[in-house]
């Protein structure tokens, strides 16, 4: 490689003198392959038509989507057609229950269930119902006006069917720090 000399111009600017080198090959040889590539992108997306345009990707890409989401919508139907309400009383089925609520439910009820954000599960206060077939509704489609979300496309009906079976084993614990009571008293 032949070495460049450094040729600074002729003016000066607030004593800063400015440099006239080349710019390096590799670059030059990028930039007219970028110009290169910028002209044939042209030619084949907006001139000949040739490749697809935004709005005809957009459409494939719904038209994929579409058909991967109504299969997983039928799956989902399946899944929660036959959904047994339920309590479950196996203190396996019941542990795993706890540990779902640990996982998902403590931060708005509370380690103990004694609520927090959402309402205290220790009592026998229930804002929309208790027992196992109102519990599980509620765990299945939430109460977005409460701040409940729904968990259907978060656990498996056999999961919910598990904490909300915990759920129910909460009633009557008593914990510390429990919140007041809120909703009726329901019983079975």
């Amino acid at each position: 490689m032949a070495k460049v000399e450094d040729k600074i111009l002729d003016h000066n600017y607030d004593g800063i003198q400015e440099y006239d080198n080349p710019l390096p090959r590799w670059w030059v040889y990028l930039f007219i392959i970028t110009l290169i590539w910028g002209v044939v992108y042209m030619l084949y997306y907006h001139v000949a038509f040739i490749g697809p345009n935004q709005h005809e990707e957009y459409l494939a890409e719904f038209k994929q989507t579409g058909a991967e989401a109504e299969a997983l919508a039928l799956k989902m139907k399946k899944m929660w057609e036959n959904v047994k309400f339920i309590a479950l009383t196996d203190q396996k089925d019941i542990d795993e229950g706890k540990s779902i609520f640990l996982k998902n439910c403590v931060s708005c009820h509370g380690a103990a269930g004694e609520g927090g954000i959402g309402p205290n599960l220790t009592d026998k206060y229930w804002i929309h119902g208790g027992g196992i077939e109102n519990v599980m509704k509620i765990v299945i489609n939430g109460v977005p006006e409460k701040g409940m979300i729904s968990w259907k496309p978060m656990l498996t009906p056999e999961q919910i069917q598990k904490v909300s079976s915990f759920v129910l084993t909460l009633q009557g614990t008593n914990p510390q720090n429990a919140k007041a009571p809120q909703g009726e008293i329901w019983e079975q």
